[in-house]
């Protein structure tokens, strides 16, 4: 049976689910701070509840982005939050956690980026880049910079990535082409 989530509000006192466990998602140790919950069911009934921490910077401020989203299959999620890139493995409850460096913006299974499915190899784009992630291995590659306000991929066409790159907000969208191999522009 295939895995669900769904995003939960912050909870109120009182409001915790009964018999649901709660999985800290937080790389961060004493600099995380919660951020986001995601229930993840499976057949309808809630399983766990996983609990997304962001980072402060060295100045204090909150790393967390307006854009957080999540791919799964039946064992693992997937989860872009703040500038990071997450892996649960359900079946031990463990996760990896790979920094990206930028904000974090959309998430997209390869070969389909259309797919809600997670697959072996997805793309994540960030504010500013494109990374090749293999759930496995981590991140393979990291692309040049494809804009400064946004990067959205587009199709995969012959082992080319193709999106467009936000230089001139608002609007100021440029289309880029990456191998999907090596993260080279073509």
């Amino acid at each position: 049976m295939t895995l669900q989530a769904t995003w939960l509000e912050q909870p109120k006192p009182g409001d915790e689910r009964e018999g649901v466990s709660i999985i800290d998602v937080n790389p961060f140790g004493a600099n995380g701070e919660k951020d986001r919950r995601l229930l993840i069911s499976k057949g309808g009934e809630p399983i766990v509840i996983l609990q997304l921490y962001i980072r402060a910077d060295e100045d204090g401020w909150l790393i967390s982005s307006a854009f957080c989203d999540f791919l799964l299959n039946e064992s693992q999620v997937a989860i872009i939050c703040g500038d990071h890139f997450h892996v649960v493995e359900m079946t031990t409850h463990s996760f990896r956690s790979h920094p990206l460096g930028d904000y974090v913006g959309h998430i997209y299974s390869v070969p389909d980026i259309h797919s809600d499915r997670l697959h072996n190899r997805v793309l994540v784009t960030t504010y500013c880049h494109v990374f090749l992630l293999d759930i496995a291995a981590g991140i393979l590659w990291k692309s040049r910079q494809c804009a400064i306000d946004g990067v959205i991929i587009t199709s995969i066409e012959n082992e080319t990535v193709l999106g467009l790159g936000e230089w001139d907000p608002p609007g100021g969208w440029e289309p880029f082409k990456l191998d999907l191999k090596t993260g080279i522009p073509i």
